[in-house]
């Protein structure tokens, strides 16, 4: 896990007062590991459906998705900068 999953869960954590939300924490964090798992176990299988036209097609929207949080990101921090909000 990268330093951004583990901040996000960390506050997760903080937030989650009580046996239920800690327990669909919980839940949620072993989900997204099984899920994980599955993707890597199969991940050959998973190249050779979609070939490697595929995978940079999905590099490539990946790509645009980083772009658009990096700008949301510098945009809310110039807001923030010149009291814009």
């Amino acid at each position: 896990a990268g330093p951004g999953a583990i901040v996000t869960t960390m506050l997760y954590a903080n937030y989650a007062h009580g046996a239920a939300k800690q327990s669909a924490l919980l839940l949620a964090i072993v989900a997204t590991d099984v899920i994980i798992a599955i993707t890597l176990m199969f991940s050959t299988k998973i190249l050779g459906l979609v070939k490697e036209s595929g995978i940079t097609l999905f590099a490539r929207i990946a790509g645009l998705l980083l772009a658009a949080i990096a700008v949301e990101m510098i945009a809310t921090a110039i807001k923030g900068l010149f009291n814009l909000n």
